[in-house]
This record gives C-alpha cells, structure tokens and sequence, in this order.
C-alpha cells in the first residue's frame, strides 16, 4: 500500500480541523486533511452562526472572511426570542446602536464548511484529501500512521477533528466520555413557517417536558426554517423520549408555534447527531495526538453551539504544534501544554454555561427571569450582555448576579 508523508495530518475537514489547517498555511510545515465526506456533503446542524464564529473567522487568513461576506443565502439575525415554560416571550435584540452589535448570521453549515475548506485548498502546504474514510489508526517509531483503504497517511503528529464518535481518540486510547456530557439534537427543514421577527430574531422554545433543552426555530434564507430539538441522552433514556414525536407534539399542542405552522410544509427528512458538550474537563491530548472540537467535547452546554469554540480549538492547536515543531517535541507530556491552552481560553466560559444549563433545569427559574426581563429593561440588556458576549459570562459567578435576578 502506497504511503505518503507529512508533519501533521488532520482528520476531520470542519471548522476546527480547517481553522487548524488555515493558521499553519503559510508555514512550511506540510499537513494532509483527511475527510470522508466532500465540501457538498449536507451537515446536520442547527445552522447558526454567533457573533462568536465572526469573531472567530476574523482571526482566520483574509480570505476567509471576504468570502463569507460575500456567501449568498445567509440571513442576518438581530436578536433572539426567548420562550418560557409558561410561554411567556422575552425578546433581546443584538443591536444597541452603532457601537454595539454582536448580531450573528443563520447559514446552512454546508455552505459555511466548504469557504473553508477552498480556504486550505488555496495552499500549496495543504493537501485536502475527501471522501476518504480513515479505516485505523497506529503508533510507528518515528509518528502516527493514518490508514485509509487506499493508503497509508503518514504524520509526525495527528490532530483528530473528527467529531462527537472521534475514531482518532478512541484509536489513541482516549474515547473515555462522560455519558452525562451527551446531547443528542434532531433537526428538518420547513418553508413558510410564519410569525418570526422583522429582524429575523432566532428562538428558544423552553418546555418543562425537555428541560434543561429547548426546541428551537431560526429563519432563514428563502422562506425556510431550521427547526430542531436538543436532548440530554440521560433524558432521552429515562423518559424514553422520541425526538420526531415530542418536536411534533410540542409543535401541535402549543398556540405559539401551532397557528405559525399550520401552512408550513416539511423540506426533507428529521436528520439527528450527537452534540458532545463540555460538562467536564477530559483529556484532549497524548503522545502524537491532539483532539479539537467536537471530538474533544467543547461543545457550548447551554447554547449547544459548536462552531466558535471548533474554529477557537483548532487555532489553539496550531499555536500549540508550532511549538511541538520548533522544539521537536511530540510526546505525551509536552502536549500536556495544549490541554492547559485550551481549558485556560475556554474553561471558565464552559463553566459558566454549565451554571445556565444546571439553573435551566428548574421552569420556575426559566420563567421568573423572562417575567423580571420584559419589566425591567435595565436586567434585559444586562441578560444580553451576560449570556451573548464571551467576555461577560464571567458575570453569572458573581453574587451581582443573582442580586440583580432575584433581588434588585
């Protein structure tokens, strides 16, 4: 069997496993990215795209971003709807004048995963290998070798970015998972869903039957909606919950959303993924392996948005391998470097998300905030700025909190 030779391969061409391509591109280190599927391939995800991922994207090299701008079908979102248990609505834009919008857009991920993937494809360094299903994984003396039924993927070191069933962590030993930390998130499509906001507000529908998950609905582009529901696996199990059934009846029974679908026709199929959210620290590293992403679980446990912290972890990485490479050190202790890097970026913000998650859990909760909201505008854009900007999440562990929750 043929093999062929890199520094790094990369497994997995989504958000975290491109990000980490893209920042080693004009570097003289040769990576290989593996994919099983292609760029056309149709990705389950709830499509959104926080302020986050821009933020993000700008970090990427320039034309990255010039070619997002400029992807067609993609539809802004100034704000969010907040639906309570008791059905309550709290609406927050993502606009408070010119200096401050932190507005995101709605987007299908296959769309946004392929400007990535042109982006690797644009570097000589960068070798993008699709529809390529990696068979196994294995230690040599001198790096990691990546089987394919075709070749054999030679590296010095592999980056798994291969999602929430890594067969990168489970070949290199680290496959251990909290099953408290699995979500499992069904989603379809659907035309002329109606009601939604001017300015194409996105929204969680919370309800006692799902918490701490919520259904959601976001518009988009061309009359269409993602309509999704998330779900705890200990939920699903115990409460022997049917994803398509629950979405439908919720859909139905509730006013809310039952008169805005009534001339709504479904666009495909449900499609269901497992959404691996940080609830815990695990190791995300070892000797000649990195994992990113969803394969390191760093999904956001609240939001159950992936996306930012994919593109933020593959950055992460590359920092970390430039390291690994002007040192000429691979092992098991130096990559213990990258797990510190990414908890010390990305830790606390996934701490506090377990706060809201554990805190969502209680409808009284749910619905005393959304009620305290829309009669005080003072706490709305304090929620707003609490729970949408990265850099102010750190206030949900402080005492001002709940003062300005329960008290003030």
């Amino acid at each position: 069997m043929n093999t062929e030779k890199y520094d790094v391969v990369i497994v997995g061409a989504g958000p975290a496993g491109c990000a980490c391509a893209l920042v080693l591109a004009e570097t003289n280190i040769k990576i290989a990215v593996i994919d099983k599927g292609n760029p056309h391939k149709n990705k389950i995800c709830g499509d959104a795209l926080s302020k986050d991922v821009l933020n993000q994207i700008e970090k990427l090299p320039e034309g990255i971003k010039t070619s997002f701008y400029n992807l067609p079908h993609k539809l802004r979102s100034s704000g969010i709807r907040f639906y309570s248990p008791n059905k309550a609505c709290m609406e927050i834009p993502f606009t408070r004048g010119e200096s401050e919008d932190i507005s995101g857009y709605v987007c299908k991920r296959s769309n946004f995963d392929q400007i990535l993937i042109n982006g690797i494809k644009e570097f000589s360094n960068i070798n993008y290998i699709q529809d390529t299903p990696v068979l196994d994984i294995v230690s040599a003396d001198d790096g990691i070798q990546v089987i394919t039924q075709n070749k054999i993927v030679h590296g010095k070191i592999v980056v798994g970015a291969d999602g929430a069933n890594s067969l990168v962590a489970k070949k290199m030993g680290n496959s251990k998972k909290d099953e408290k930390s699995n979500f499992v998130g069904m989603r379809a499509y659907f035309e002329n869903v109606k009601g939604f906001h001017q300015n194409n507000f996105i929204e969680l529908h919370f309800y006692k039957e799902i918490l701490p998950s919520y259904l959601w609905v976001f518009p988009m582009n061309q009359n269409m909606a993602n309509v999704g529901i998330g779900v705890s696996s200990n939920n699903l199990k115990n409460k022997k919950i049917i994803l398509k059934n629950q979405l439908e009846t919720i859909i139905k029974e509730n006013p809310s959303l039952s008169e805005r679908f009534k001339e709504a026709k479904q666009i495909g199929k449900y499609e269901a993924w497992g959404i691996p959210v940080g609830l815990k620290k695990r190791k995300i590293s070892g000797n000649r392996f990195l994992l990113i992403g969803d394969a390191a679980s760093l999904v956001d446990p609240f939001t159950g948005e992936g996306v930012g912290n994919a593109l933020r972890s593959g950055r992460i990485a590359a920092t970390h391998l430039l390291s690994c490479f002007r040192l000429k050190q691979f092992d098991e202790k130096f990559n213990q470097n990258f797990d510190q890097l990414i908890y010390a970026k990305m830790g606390k913000e996934l701490k506090i998300s377990r706060t809201l998650l554990n805190l969502s859990k209680h409808a009284w909760f749910l619905n005393y905030t959304v009620k305290k909201a829309n009669k005080n505008e003072h706490f709305k854009n304090f929620l707003m700025n609490t729970l949408f900007q990265v850099e102010m999440k750190s206030n949900l562990q402080k005492p001002s909190f709940f003062y300005n929750t329960f008290i003030r």
